[in-house]
């Protein structure tokens, strides 16, 4: 009773207090109207509304559809959907199986760069021996030994250094050496054809016509081995003509390439037509979160992260966007894409084994096969490696301003030596004993035990994601994402809060923030700008539009600023209005939104009819979900070009190109 009679108290006063005239009520108190609500919920929580998603919001009620959305397991996906991911087989693949599939074979490396190395290692180990690291005279004598083919492979094999000691074949050595190159140009030319090498001049006209009709023509007329190689070599503009042989000619040219743009694809198609539209915008959100840039070049992995990416995102970051922080804090730290990408799969406790590469050790270590050691044969481990230990607090969970300091740095990346990955042919998390630092740690005033082995790294875990500072953090990178770039404090703290109550549930976090008077408010209301995912993946929602072939759509993106899991910092892209409002992106914006508006996309389909008859102010709303500002419909009609002011198509690419559009 008493809590009771507490809580009409304070909710009296509340009232006092903001109707007392000295109280000036801000932006994120006034709340948006019932209609407003609705475009506000379908513009944060969704890519952008569809025709019709404004009525069936208001049909099934606000409150429902957000608690539907809250739970996309309650959802059934869009049949649409499922049919257009079905050819991304690297979608539905496991991560070794994709690495298998997807690796290129050694026969399909250029032989003419491989073949000198090879005939070196084919000379009798003492010759071998003489020739690498014998004096002049021995190397000399074996040289004049070999007959003039094996002799001119040698001697391109042979680093410069070797071959400056030895003069008498250095003009030879030259020769051999261009005609190497020739060769690989002549290898790569054939592996790599160009549109002279494969069509008639007239062909050239009809493919580089842009008529879809022609270029199938084209394609029919060839014999089928040409078909994927022709895909490669036509313009990006022209290949989604022809998605499957683009598709075919990548498997044999980059075959990595193929599940690095089949994760691409899908986050768009994904965008564009789930039904689980908070899950998409969280995924998003979260990969961002937990960046990994897929085309870190690693040598001795050659670029293994294009084949991880895919599954880093579906294992890793998927399955816990609405769960607990903790098991989405465990995955992203275990998974091969993040040990890679932040170096740990090579940190390893000073002196605790001898990496040497020219004597490595082999057998079994503590249990684990020391094939584990993150040298493949091919690189010496450095030590211990700080760059994850930083990075999980700085980016991951405190905060920049989180309370840690250097040695929390070092100690957090002792904890993790020995999380490492198998091999890259079988990228699997593993922990190495033998790699690991057993010593004792103190992290953020927790003492860590000696001997810990793996546990080391789980307390680090559990330390990091209850922290006061990662509730805090977390809430404000929520809020600013759904809210506004500089979100209202006491909603923060309302988030947090729930956070440290619930252990880090996301959802409740979530629940929290979309039931709060902030989100609904005229302070909130059209206060963030589009990335250009959400710029691209909602004009087409908006128009409607039928994507036939989503390889345009990944490169449009990427030319407004957005590569898809490309982006090479930590941070990942940072989430303010200003990361997307450049120039260029502007421009490829304007032009995406003339070719879209008027049927002229490749790779989307659009029904121009619907606008017919439709005055501007009606296009505008039907492609906004709301009206256009005055300063819209103004330059709207100001800015028509003489006889187009009748043109719908043109009318809903300004629409789509506006600052009123680039709002969600």
């Amino acid at each position: 009773m008493k809590r009771s009679v507490g809580t009409v108290g304070a909710a009296a006063l509340a009232v006092v207090i903001l109707s007392h005239p000295g109280h000036a009520v801000g932006p994120f108190e006034k709340r948006l109207s019932p209609d407003q609500q609705i475009v506000q919920a379908l513009s944060r929580l969704t890519f952008g509304p569809r025709p019709g998603d404004i009525e069936e919001v208001r049909r099934i009620g606000l409150n429902r559809w957000i608690d539907q959305q809250l739970h996309p397991e309650r959802i059934s996906e869009n049949p649409i959907l499922e049919e257009k991911l079905k050819p991304l087989e690297t979608l539905h693949l496991s991560l070794n199986e994709t690495v298998r599939k997807y690796t290129p074979e050694s026969q399909g490396m250029m032989m003419a760069a491989q073949a000198p190395v090879m005939t070196l290692n084919q000379l009798p180990d003492e010759d071998r021996r003489r020739v690498l690291n014998g004096t002049a005279e021995e190397r000399t004598t074996v040289l004049k030994a070999l007959t003039p083919e094996k002799r001119a492979a040698v001697l391109v094999a042979l680093p410069p250094n070797i071959l400056t000691y030895t003069p008498e074949f250095k003009e030879e050595a030259e020769q051999a050496r261009k005609k190497q190159q020739e060769q690989i140009m002549a290898e790569n030319r054939q592996r790599n054809p160009r549109l002279p090498d494969l069509l008639s001049p007239e062909q050239i006209a009809q493919v580089q016509s842009g008529d879809r009709e022609k270029i199938l023509a084209v394609f029919a007329s060839l014999e089928p081995e040409k078909r994927p190689k022709l895909a490669m070599a036509l313009p990006p503009k022209f290949q989604s003509a022809v998605p499957e042989y683009r598709r075919e000619g990548q498997l044999q040219r980059a075959p990595r390439q193929v599940a690095s743009e089949d994760a691409k694809e899908a986050r768009v198609l994904r965008a564009v037509y789930s039904n689980r539209q908070l899950e998409e915008v969280l995924v998003d959100f979260w990969f961002n979160h937990f960046n990994v840039d897929s085309t870190k070049n690693i040598a001795q992995t050659q670029n293994l992260g294009l084949l991880l990416v895919g599954n880093y995102e579906r294992d890793a970051i998927r399955p816990h966007v609405l769960g607990h922080f903790r098991d989405l804090l465990l995955a992203t730290a275990r998974h091969p894409a993040m040990l890679y990408y932040l170096d740990n799969w090579e940190s390893l406790a000073p002196g605790s084994f001898d990496v040497g590469p020219f004597a490595p050790r082999r057998g079994i270590v503590n249990g684990v096969p020391n094939s584990v050691i993150p040298v493949f044969g091919l690189r010496q481990a450095h030590g211990l490696n700080e760059n994850y230990g930083r990075e999980v607090m700085e980016l991951h969970t405190l905060g920049v301003k989180g309370g840690y300091t250097q040695q929390d740095v070092i100690a957090v990346a002792r904890c993790f030596t020995g999380w490492t990955v198998t091999n890259p042919e079988n990228p699997q998390f593993v922990f190495a004993p033998f790699m690991h630092d057993f010593g004792q740690k103190t992290v953020l005033g927790h003492t860590i035990p000696k001997g810990g082995g793996e546990d080391d790294g789980l307390r680090v875990i559990d330390i990091l994601a209850r922290h006061p500072s990662t509730a805090k953090f977390i809430s404000m990178q929520l809020a600013r994402h759904f809210v506004a770039d500089v979100p209202p404090p006491q909603l923060v703290e309302r988030m947090a809060q729930t956070f440290v109550r619930t252990d880090g549930d996301l959802r409740a976090v979530m629940d929290t923030l979309l039931h709060s008077t902030e989100f609904f408010s005229e302070g909130a209301w059209t206060a963030r700008i589009k990335s250009p995912l959400e710029m691209t993946a909602g004009a087409v929602r908006a128009v409607n539009g039928d994507v036939t072939d989503a390889y345009s759509l990944v490169q449009t993106i990427a030319d407004m600023g957005e590569a898809l899991y490309a982006k090479e910092a930590p941070t990942g892209y940072p989430d303010v209005k200003e990361t997307w409002l450049s120039t260029s992106g502007i421009l490829t914006q304007l032009n995406f939104a003339v070719a879209l508006a008027s049927d002229q996309y490749p790779g989307v389909r659009v029904d121009v009819t619907r606008w017919k008859g439709m005055e501007g102010p009606d296009v505008a709303r039907a492609l906004l979900g709301r009206d256009a500002s005055p300063q819209t419909l103004e330059a709207i009609g100001s800015g028509l070009p003489p006889g187009k002011a009748d043109d719908r198509s043109v009318i809903a690419s300004l629409i789509l190109s506006s600052p009123d559009f680039e709002r969600r």
